[in-house]
Protein backbone atom coordinates (compact mmCIF):
# COMPACT_ATOMS: atom_id res chain seq x y z
CA UNK A 1 0.00 0.00 0.00
CA UNK A 2 1.05 3.58 -0.67
CA UNK A 3 -0.54 6.56 1.13
CA UNK A 4 -0.48 10.01 -0.47
CA UNK A 5 -2.49 13.21 -0.22
CA UNK A 6 -3.92 14.91 -3.32
CA UNK A 7 -4.01 18.68 -3.42
CA UNK A 8 -7.42 20.31 -3.54
CA UNK A 9 -8.13 20.75 -7.27
CA UNK A 10 -8.78 24.35 -8.36
CA UNK A 11 -11.76 25.44 -10.44
CA UNK A 12 -11.77 28.00 -13.24
CA UNK A 13 -13.97 31.10 -13.06
CA UNK A 14 -14.35 34.32 -15.01
CA UNK A 15 -11.29 35.64 -16.81
CA UNK A 16 -9.73 32.12 -16.60
CA UNK A 17 -8.93 32.86 -12.94
CA UNK A 18 -8.71 29.94 -10.51
CA UNK A 19 -9.69 29.24 -6.93
CA UNK A 20 -10.25 26.00 -4.95
CA UNK A 21 -13.50 27.26 -3.37
CA UNK A 22 -16.67 27.85 -5.39
CA UNK A 23 -18.07 30.76 -3.38
CA UNK A 24 -14.82 32.70 -3.12
CA UNK A 25 -14.13 32.07 -6.81
CA UNK A 26 -17.52 33.51 -7.77
CA UNK A 27 -17.10 36.48 -5.41
CA UNK A 28 -13.64 37.37 -6.69
CA UNK A 29 -13.88 36.57 -10.40
CA UNK A 30 -17.51 35.99 -11.36
CA UNK A 31 -18.84 32.97 -13.26
CA UNK A 32 -16.90 31.23 -16.00
CA UNK A 33 -18.93 32.83 -18.79
CA UNK A 34 -18.92 36.36 -17.33
CA UNK A 35 -18.61 38.87 -20.14
CA UNK A 36 -18.94 36.25 -22.86
CA UNK A 37 -21.61 36.23 -25.53
CA UNK A 38 -24.64 34.21 -24.47
CA UNK A 39 -24.04 34.52 -20.72
CA UNK A 40 -27.19 35.44 -18.74
CA UNK A 41 -27.44 39.14 -17.91
CA UNK A 42 -31.00 39.25 -16.61
CA UNK A 43 -32.70 36.07 -15.40
CA UNK A 44 -36.49 36.23 -15.31
CA UNK A 45 -37.86 34.09 -12.49
CA UNK A 46 -41.38 32.71 -12.67
CA UNK A 47 -43.00 31.84 -9.33
CA UNK A 48 -45.89 29.42 -8.74
CA UNK A 49 -47.40 28.80 -5.30
CA UNK A 50 -49.93 30.03 -2.78
CA UNK A 51 -50.42 33.73 -2.15
CA UNK A 52 -48.20 33.49 0.93
CA UNK A 53 -45.35 31.57 -0.71
CA UNK A 54 -45.33 33.63 -3.92
CA UNK A 55 -45.08 36.82 -1.89
CA UNK A 56 -42.41 35.29 0.34
CA UNK A 57 -40.25 34.17 -2.60
CA UNK A 58 -40.55 37.57 -4.33
CA UNK A 59 -39.43 39.22 -1.10
CA UNK A 60 -36.56 36.74 -0.75
CA UNK A 61 -35.31 37.47 -4.30
CA UNK A 62 -35.23 41.17 -3.44
CA UNK A 63 -33.36 40.44 -0.19
CA UNK A 64 -30.77 38.36 -2.03
CA UNK A 65 -30.09 41.21 -4.43
CA UNK A 66 -28.67 43.33 -1.60
CA UNK A 67 -26.70 40.52 0.03
CA UNK A 68 -26.88 38.44 3.21
CA UNK A 69 -24.44 38.42 6.15
CA UNK A 70 -22.25 35.50 7.03
CA UNK A 71 -23.20 33.07 9.76
CA UNK A 72 -21.24 33.66 12.95
CA UNK A 73 -18.63 30.94 13.04
CA UNK A 74 -15.03 30.21 13.91
CA UNK A 75 -14.70 28.88 10.34
CA UNK A 76 -15.33 31.97 8.16
CA UNK A 77 -14.28 30.12 4.98
CA UNK A 78 -17.06 27.61 5.58
CA UNK A 79 -19.78 30.25 5.99
CA UNK A 80 -18.97 33.30 3.81
CA UNK A 81 -21.51 36.08 3.26
CA UNK A 82 -23.60 36.25 0.11
CA UNK A 83 -22.57 39.52 -1.59
CA UNK A 84 -25.80 40.01 -3.52
CA UNK A 85 -26.77 39.90 -7.19
CA UNK A 86 -26.33 42.44 -9.92
CA UNK A 87 -24.12 43.29 -12.85
CA UNK A 88 -21.19 44.01 -10.53
CA UNK A 89 -21.72 41.25 -7.96
CA UNK A 90 -21.25 37.48 -7.79
CA UNK A 91 -22.89 36.22 -11.00
CA UNK A 92 -22.61 39.57 -12.86
CA UNK A 93 -26.31 39.08 -13.56
CA UNK A 94 -29.69 40.32 -12.31
CA UNK A 95 -32.37 37.98 -10.92
CA UNK A 96 -35.82 39.50 -11.30
CA UNK A 97 -39.49 38.60 -10.97
CA UNK A 98 -42.74 40.51 -11.44
CA UNK A 99 -46.48 39.93 -11.19
CA UNK A 100 -46.74 38.85 -14.86
CA UNK A 101 -44.23 36.10 -14.09
CA UNK A 102 -46.17 34.82 -11.06
CA UNK A 103 -49.14 32.45 -10.70
CA UNK A 104 -51.04 32.10 -7.43
CA UNK A 105 -52.92 28.85 -6.81
CA UNK A 106 -56.26 29.80 -5.17
CA UNK A 107 -56.82 28.67 -1.55
CA UNK A 108 -59.90 26.67 -2.61
CA UNK A 109 -57.82 24.72 -5.13
CA UNK A 110 -55.16 23.95 -2.53
CA UNK A 111 -57.85 22.77 -0.12
CA UNK A 112 -59.34 20.56 -2.84
CA UNK A 113 -55.98 18.99 -3.64
CA UNK A 114 -55.01 18.14 -0.06
CA UNK A 115 -58.48 16.68 0.56
CA UNK A 116 -58.05 14.02 -2.14
CA UNK A 117 -57.85 10.78 -0.10
CA UNK A 118 -55.69 8.48 -2.25
CA UNK A 119 -51.95 9.15 -2.24
CA UNK A 120 -51.55 8.33 -5.94
CA UNK A 121 -54.58 10.39 -7.00
CA UNK A 122 -53.55 13.31 -4.83
CA UNK A 123 -49.96 13.32 -6.15
CA UNK A 124 -51.13 13.24 -9.76
CA UNK A 125 -53.63 16.04 -9.13
CA UNK A 126 -51.04 18.30 -7.50
CA UNK A 127 -48.57 17.70 -10.34
CA UNK A 128 -51.28 18.46 -12.92
CA UNK A 129 -52.32 21.69 -11.21
CA UNK A 130 -48.76 23.03 -10.87
CA UNK A 131 -47.87 21.99 -14.42
CA UNK A 132 -50.91 23.83 -15.78
CA UNK A 133 -49.84 27.00 -13.98
CA UNK A 134 -46.31 26.72 -15.38
CA UNK A 135 -47.77 26.12 -18.85
CA UNK A 136 -49.57 29.46 -18.63
CA UNK A 137 -46.25 31.18 -17.90
CA UNK A 138 -44.54 29.35 -20.77
CA UNK A 139 -47.05 30.77 -23.26
CA UNK A 140 -46.70 34.41 -22.27
CA UNK A 141 -44.81 36.91 -24.40
CA UNK A 142 -42.46 37.54 -21.49
CA UNK A 143 -41.42 33.99 -20.71
CA UNK A 144 -39.49 33.11 -17.53
CA UNK A 145 -36.05 31.53 -17.77
CA UNK A 146 -36.58 29.40 -14.64
CA UNK A 147 -39.75 28.74 -12.63
CA UNK A 148 -39.60 28.60 -8.83
CA UNK A 149 -42.27 26.29 -7.42
CA UNK A 150 -42.93 27.68 -3.95
CA UNK A 151 -44.76 24.84 -2.21
CA UNK A 152 -47.28 25.72 0.51
CA UNK A 153 -46.98 23.71 3.71
CA UNK A 154 -50.27 21.86 3.08
CA UNK A 155 -48.87 20.43 -0.18
CA UNK A 156 -45.57 19.55 1.46
CA UNK A 157 -47.29 17.61 4.21
CA UNK A 158 -49.28 15.55 1.72
CA UNK A 159 -46.56 14.95 -0.88
CA UNK A 160 -43.39 14.60 1.23
CA UNK A 161 -44.61 13.49 4.65
CA UNK A 162 -47.58 11.25 3.87
CA UNK A 163 -45.54 8.15 3.12
CA UNK A 164 -43.78 8.39 6.48
CA UNK A 165 -47.15 8.56 8.20
CA UNK A 166 -48.45 5.41 6.55
CA UNK A 167 -50.47 3.18 8.80
CA UNK A 168 -53.77 1.42 9.25
CA UNK A 169 -55.94 0.66 6.25
CA UNK A 170 -54.13 3.14 4.00
CA UNK A 171 -50.70 1.54 4.49
CA UNK A 172 -51.08 -0.94 1.64
CA UNK A 173 -52.10 1.76 -0.79
CA UNK A 174 -49.18 3.98 0.22
CA UNK A 175 -46.79 1.09 -0.20
CA UNK A 176 -48.20 0.36 -3.63
CA UNK A 177 -47.77 4.02 -4.59
CA UNK A 178 -44.26 4.31 -3.20
CA UNK A 179 -42.87 4.86 -6.70
CA UNK A 180 -44.97 7.98 -7.19
CA UNK A 181 -42.33 10.51 -6.27
CA UNK A 182 -43.76 14.04 -6.40
CA UNK A 183 -40.53 15.77 -7.35
CA UNK A 184 -39.72 13.32 -10.15
CA UNK A 185 -43.26 13.42 -11.53
CA UNK A 186 -43.34 17.22 -11.58
CA UNK A 187 -40.00 17.59 -13.33
CA UNK A 188 -41.00 14.97 -15.90
CA UNK A 189 -44.33 16.73 -16.54
CA UNK A 190 -42.62 20.11 -16.99
CA UNK A 191 -40.01 18.74 -19.37
CA UNK A 192 -42.32 19.15 -22.37
CA UNK A 193 -42.72 22.85 -21.51
CA UNK A 194 -38.96 23.41 -21.98
CA UNK A 195 -38.77 25.29 -18.68
CA UNK A 196 -36.43 24.17 -15.90
CA UNK A 197 -37.95 24.39 -12.41
CA UNK A 198 -36.64 24.81 -8.88
CA UNK A 199 -38.68 23.58 -5.90
CA UNK A 200 -38.63 25.78 -2.77
CA UNK A 201 -39.98 25.30 0.75
CA UNK A 202 -41.24 28.19 2.91
CA UNK A 203 -38.13 27.80 5.10
CA UNK A 204 -36.17 29.26 2.18
CA UNK A 205 -37.58 32.76 2.71
CA UNK A 206 -38.56 32.39 6.39
CA UNK A 207 -36.20 30.30 8.54
CA UNK A 208 -38.64 30.45 11.46
CA UNK A 209 -41.28 28.57 9.46
CA UNK A 210 -42.03 25.21 11.08
CA UNK A 211 -42.77 22.20 8.88
CA UNK A 212 -43.37 19.11 11.04
CA UNK A 213 -41.70 15.89 9.98
CA UNK A 214 -44.02 12.93 10.31
CA UNK A 215 -41.20 10.46 10.68
CA UNK A 216 -40.19 12.06 13.97
CA UNK A 217 -43.11 13.95 15.42
CA UNK A 218 -40.96 16.00 17.77
CA UNK A 219 -38.51 17.28 15.16
CA UNK A 220 -38.59 20.02 12.54
CA UNK A 221 -36.76 20.21 9.23
CA UNK A 222 -33.27 21.62 9.72
CA UNK A 223 -32.32 24.55 7.52
CA UNK A 224 -29.04 26.13 6.50
CA UNK A 225 -28.13 29.72 7.29
CA UNK A 226 -29.60 32.29 4.92
CA UNK A 227 -26.34 33.15 3.14
CA UNK A 228 -25.64 29.49 2.37
CA UNK A 229 -29.21 29.00 1.09
CA UNK A 230 -28.75 31.99 -1.23
CA UNK A 231 -25.41 30.68 -2.50
CA UNK A 232 -26.82 27.24 -3.28
CA UNK A 233 -30.10 28.31 -4.85
CA UNK A 234 -28.79 31.23 -6.89
CA UNK A 235 -26.01 29.07 -8.29
CA UNK A 236 -28.50 26.37 -9.29
CA UNK A 237 -30.79 28.97 -10.87
CA UNK A 238 -27.90 30.53 -12.82
CA UNK A 239 -26.97 27.13 -14.25
CA UNK A 240 -30.60 26.26 -15.05
CA UNK A 241 -30.93 29.57 -16.90
CA UNK A 242 -28.11 28.51 -19.22
CA UNK A 243 -25.13 29.97 -17.39
CA UNK A 244 -21.82 28.24 -16.70
CA UNK A 245 -20.70 29.09 -13.14
CA UNK A 246 -17.31 27.30 -13.23
CA UNK A 247 -15.44 24.44 -14.86
CA UNK A 248 -12.64 22.03 -14.14
CA UNK A 249 -9.26 23.70 -14.36
CA UNK A 250 -7.28 21.85 -17.00
CA UNK A 251 -3.86 22.02 -18.54
CA UNK A 252 -3.95 22.84 -22.25
CA UNK A 253 -1.76 19.79 -22.81
CA UNK A 254 -4.38 17.44 -21.37
CA UNK A 255 -6.54 15.34 -23.64
CA UNK A 256 -10.08 16.55 -24.32
CA UNK A 257 -12.11 14.18 -22.19
CA UNK A 258 -15.73 13.09 -22.02
CA UNK A 259 -16.78 11.84 -18.56
CA UNK A 260 -19.72 9.44 -18.72
CA UNK A 261 -21.60 8.02 -15.73
CA UNK A 262 -23.67 4.89 -16.33
CA UNK A 263 -26.64 3.94 -14.18
CA UNK A 264 -29.91 2.05 -14.07
CA UNK A 265 -33.33 2.98 -12.72
CA UNK A 266 -36.55 1.09 -12.14
CA UNK A 267 -39.29 1.85 -14.64
CA UNK A 268 -42.99 2.12 -13.79
CA UNK A 269 -44.34 -0.45 -16.27
CA UNK A 270 -45.21 -2.92 -13.54
CA UNK A 271 -42.43 -5.32 -14.48
CA UNK A 272 -39.76 -3.51 -12.47
CA UNK A 273 -37.39 -3.58 -15.44
CA UNK A 274 -34.25 -1.51 -15.15
CA UNK A 275 -33.43 1.04 -17.83
CA UNK A 276 -29.98 2.49 -18.44
CA UNK A 277 -28.96 6.12 -18.68
CA UNK A 278 -25.73 7.95 -19.42
CA UNK A 279 -24.83 11.19 -17.61
CA UNK A 280 -22.20 12.84 -19.79
CA UNK A 281 -20.13 15.82 -18.62
CA UNK A 282 -17.23 17.68 -20.16
CA UNK A 283 -14.59 19.91 -18.58
CA UNK A 284 -16.87 22.94 -18.95
CA UNK A 285 -19.46 21.28 -16.76
CA UNK A 286 -22.04 20.95 -19.52
CA UNK A 287 -24.20 18.00 -18.51
CA UNK A 288 -26.08 15.99 -21.13
CA UNK A 289 -28.42 13.07 -20.48
CA UNK A 290 -29.09 10.07 -22.73
CA UNK A 291 -31.41 7.13 -22.22
CA UNK A 292 -30.29 3.66 -23.24
CA UNK A 293 -31.57 0.10 -23.42
CA UNK A 294 -33.00 -2.15 -20.75
CA UNK A 295 -30.88 -4.21 -18.46
CA UNK A 296 -30.30 -7.93 -18.42
CA UNK A 297 -29.19 -10.01 -15.48
CA UNK A 298 -25.55 -10.93 -15.93
CA UNK A 299 -24.41 -14.52 -15.55
CA UNK A 300 -21.28 -13.23 -13.81
CA UNK A 301 -22.86 -11.59 -10.74
CA UNK A 302 -26.68 -11.76 -11.19
CA UNK A 303 -26.83 -7.96 -11.23
CA UNK A 304 -28.21 -5.58 -13.88
CA UNK A 305 -25.93 -5.01 -16.86
CA UNK A 306 -26.20 -3.91 -20.47
CA UNK A 307 -25.97 -6.27 -23.40
CA UNK A 308 -23.01 -5.73 -25.70
CA UNK A 309 -25.33 -4.20 -28.31
CA UNK A 310 -26.94 -1.76 -25.86
CA UNK A 311 -23.57 -0.81 -24.38
CA UNK A 312 -22.30 -0.03 -27.86
CA UNK A 313 -25.41 1.97 -28.75
CA UNK A 314 -25.39 4.00 -25.52
CA UNK A 315 -21.74 5.02 -25.75
CA UNK A 316 -21.95 5.62 -29.51
CA UNK A 317 -24.84 8.02 -28.94
CA UNK A 318 -22.90 9.74 -26.15
CA UNK A 319 -19.91 10.28 -28.42
CA UNK A 320 -22.15 11.58 -31.19
CA UNK A 321 -23.70 14.11 -28.81
CA UNK A 322 -20.22 15.21 -27.71
CA UNK A 323 -19.28 15.80 -31.34
CA UNK A 324 -22.46 17.81 -31.93
CA UNK A 325 -21.55 20.04 -28.97
CA UNK A 326 -17.83 20.45 -29.63
CA UNK A 327 -17.37 19.81 -33.35
CA UNK A 328 -15.10 16.82 -32.77
CA UNK A 329 -14.95 13.56 -30.87
CA UNK A 330 -13.12 13.45 -27.52
CA UNK A 331 -9.55 12.23 -27.40
CA UNK A 332 -10.33 10.28 -24.24
CA UNK A 333 -13.39 8.68 -22.64
CA UNK A 334 -13.83 7.98 -18.92
CA UNK A 335 -16.69 5.70 -17.85
CA UNK A 336 -17.91 5.63 -14.24
CA UNK A 337 -20.21 2.95 -12.88
CA UNK A 338 -21.23 1.81 -9.38
CA UNK A 339 -21.01 -1.88 -10.31
CA UNK A 340 -18.52 -4.05 -12.13
CA UNK A 341 -18.31 -3.84 -15.92
CA UNK A 342 -19.11 -7.33 -17.20
CA UNK A 343 -17.60 -8.81 -20.36
CA UNK A 344 -20.58 -7.87 -22.55
CA UNK A 345 -20.43 -4.23 -21.48
CA UNK A 346 -16.68 -4.11 -21.97
CA UNK A 347 -17.06 -5.56 -25.45
CA UNK A 348 -19.75 -3.05 -26.46
CA UNK A 349 -17.94 -0.03 -25.01
CA UNK A 350 -14.62 -0.98 -26.63
CA UNK A 351 -16.35 -1.39 -29.98
CA UNK A 352 -17.83 2.12 -29.77
CA UNK A 353 -14.47 3.61 -28.78
CA UNK A 354 -12.52 1.75 -31.46
CA UNK A 355 -15.02 2.83 -34.11
CA UNK A 356 -14.14 6.48 -33.41
CA UNK A 357 -10.36 5.83 -33.21
CA UNK A 358 -10.23 6.97 -29.59
CA UNK A 359 -6.93 5.79 -28.16
CA UNK A 360 -7.48 6.49 -24.47
CA UNK A 361 -10.22 5.08 -22.26
CA UNK A 362 -10.63 4.49 -18.53
CA UNK A 363 -13.41 2.31 -17.08
CA UNK A 364 -13.74 2.96 -13.35
CA UNK A 365 -15.92 1.00 -10.93
CA UNK A 366 -16.82 3.38 -8.05
CA UNK A 367 -18.25 2.24 -4.73
CA UNK A 368 -18.50 3.62 -1.20
CA UNK A 369 -16.25 1.54 1.00
CA UNK A 370 -16.46 0.41 4.63
CA UNK A 371 -12.65 0.40 4.80
CA UNK A 372 -11.51 3.44 6.75
CA UNK A 373 -8.32 5.24 7.71
CA UNK A 374 -7.70 6.74 11.13
CA UNK A 375 -5.51 9.66 12.08
CA UNK A 376 -4.31 11.01 15.41
CA UNK A 377 -6.73 13.38 17.11
CA UNK A 378 -10.48 13.74 16.80
CA UNK A 379 -10.79 14.69 13.14
CA UNK A 380 -11.20 12.25 10.24
CA UNK A 381 -8.58 11.90 7.47
CA UNK A 382 -8.03 14.79 5.09
CA UNK A 383 -10.13 15.04 1.96
CA UNK A 384 -7.86 13.87 -0.84
CA UNK A 385 -6.23 11.07 1.16
CA UNK A 386 -5.39 8.30 -1.31
CA UNK A 387 -4.34 4.73 -0.55
CA UNK A 388 -3.15 2.78 -3.59
CA UNK A 389 -3.30 -0.99 -3.22
CA UNK A 390 -2.00 -1.83 -6.68
CA UNK A 391 -1.88 -0.30 -10.15
CA UNK A 392 -5.65 -0.45 -10.68
CA UNK A 393 -7.25 -0.19 -7.22
CA UNK A 394 -7.25 2.62 -4.66
CA UNK A 395 -9.17 4.12 -1.74
CA UNK A 396 -9.97 7.84 -2.03
CA UNK A 397 -11.38 10.19 0.61
CA UNK A 398 -13.62 12.66 -1.20
CA UNK A 399 -15.08 13.75 2.14
CA UNK A 400 -13.00 14.45 5.20
CA UNK A 401 -11.21 17.24 7.01
CA UNK A 402 -10.68 20.22 4.71
CA UNK A 403 -7.67 22.46 5.18
CA UNK A 404 -9.38 25.46 3.55
CA UNK A 405 -12.30 25.16 6.00
CA UNK A 406 -9.99 24.35 8.94
CA UNK A 407 -12.43 21.66 10.09
CA UNK A 408 -14.42 18.61 9.06
CA UNK A 409 -17.76 20.07 7.85
CA UNK A 410 -19.72 16.81 7.94
CA UNK A 411 -21.99 15.30 10.59
CA UNK A 412 -21.02 11.63 10.25
CA UNK A 413 -17.87 9.56 9.91
CA UNK A 414 -16.98 9.89 6.22
CA UNK A 415 -16.80 6.85 3.95
CA UNK A 416 -14.14 6.84 1.24
CA UNK A 417 -14.62 5.65 -2.33
CA UNK A 418 -13.08 2.42 -3.60
CA UNK A 419 -11.87 2.90 -7.16
CA UNK A 420 -11.31 -0.14 -9.36
CA UNK A 421 -10.09 0.42 -12.90
CA UNK A 422 -11.08 -2.29 -15.36
CA UNK A 423 -9.52 -0.46 -18.28
CA UNK A 424 -6.67 1.87 -17.45
CA UNK A 425 -5.41 4.41 -19.96
CA UNK A 426 -4.01 6.94 -17.48
CA UNK A 427 -2.06 6.47 -14.22
CA UNK A 428 -4.23 5.66 -11.21
CA UNK A 429 -3.24 8.88 -9.42
CA UNK A 430 -4.51 10.90 -12.39
CA UNK A 431 -7.81 8.99 -12.25
CA UNK A 432 -8.10 9.80 -8.52
CA UNK A 433 -7.30 13.49 -9.09
CA UNK A 434 -10.07 13.71 -11.69
CA UNK A 435 -12.47 11.90 -9.38
CA UNK A 436 -11.76 14.45 -6.63
CA UNK A 437 -12.26 17.35 -9.07
CA UNK A 438 -15.56 15.92 -10.37
CA UNK A 439 -17.00 16.02 -6.84
CA UNK A 440 -16.88 19.83 -7.19
CA UNK A 441 -19.14 19.90 -10.28
CA UNK A 442 -22.50 19.72 -8.50
CA UNK A 443 -24.36 22.99 -9.19
CA UNK A 444 -26.90 22.28 -6.43
CA UNK A 445 -24.28 22.80 -3.75
CA UNK A 446 -21.54 25.41 -3.44
CA UNK A 447 -19.72 23.65 -0.59
CA UNK A 448 -17.09 21.85 -2.62
CA UNK A 449 -16.53 18.68 -0.58
CA UNK A 450 -19.29 16.55 -2.09
CA UNK A 451 -18.78 12.82 -1.68
CA UNK A 452 -19.56 11.56 -5.20
CA UNK A 453 -18.38 12.68 -8.64
CA UNK A 454 -21.08 14.42 -10.65
CA UNK A 455 -21.18 11.50 -13.10
CA UNK A 456 -22.47 9.26 -10.30
CA UNK A 457 -24.30 11.86 -8.18
CA UNK A 458 -26.47 12.87 -11.15
CA UNK A 459 -27.72 9.32 -11.64
CA UNK A 460 -30.25 9.44 -8.82
CA UNK A 461 -31.85 12.69 -10.01
CA UNK A 462 -31.95 11.50 -13.61
CA UNK A 463 -33.56 8.15 -12.76
CA UNK A 464 -36.16 9.78 -10.49
CA UNK A 465 -37.35 11.89 -13.42
CA UNK A 466 -36.96 9.55 -16.39
CA UNK A 467 -39.07 6.82 -14.80
CA UNK A 468 -42.06 9.11 -15.38
CA UNK A 469 -41.21 9.86 -19.03
CA UNK A 470 -42.70 7.52 -21.62
CA UNK A 471 -40.14 5.59 -23.63
CA UNK A 472 -41.31 7.13 -26.90
CA UNK A 473 -41.08 10.69 -25.57
CA UNK A 474 -38.07 12.85 -26.40
CA UNK A 475 -36.19 13.66 -23.19
CA UNK A 476 -34.54 16.95 -22.29
CA UNK A 477 -30.80 16.52 -22.90
CA UNK A 478 -29.52 19.14 -20.42
CA UNK A 479 -28.91 18.09 -16.83
CA UNK A 480 -30.52 21.33 -15.63
CA UNK A 481 -33.97 19.74 -16.18
CA UNK A 482 -33.22 16.92 -13.73
CA UNK A 483 -31.32 18.59 -10.85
Amino acid sequence: MKLTHLKEPPLEFGGTMRHPDIRFGLMDYGPLDAGLEGAPKRIRLGVVGSGETVEGVARWIETCSTGLPAKESRQPNLFPPFPGTGLEETFRCEFVTSTELQRVIPPREIARLVAIPGQRDMTRAVVETITNEIAVLSERSTKPDVVLVALPVEIIQRTYNARNAAGGEDADELEAGADLDFRGMLKAACMRLHLPIQLLWPTTFDPTFKIPRKLKESSDRRTQDQATIAWNLMTAIYYKAGGLPWRLARDARQLRTSFVGLSFYRSLDGERIHTSTAQMFDERGEGLILRGGRMVESEEDRKPHLTAEDAYELLSNSLRVFKDQHGHFPARVVLHKTSRFDRNELSGFHKAIDERDIDYADFVWVQKSMTRLYRLGVYPPLRGSLVRFDKDQALLYTRGSVEFFRTYPGMYVPRPLMLRCQALGQPLQHIAEEMLALTKMNWNNTQFDNGLPITIAAAKHVGEVLKYVDEGQVIAPRYSFYM
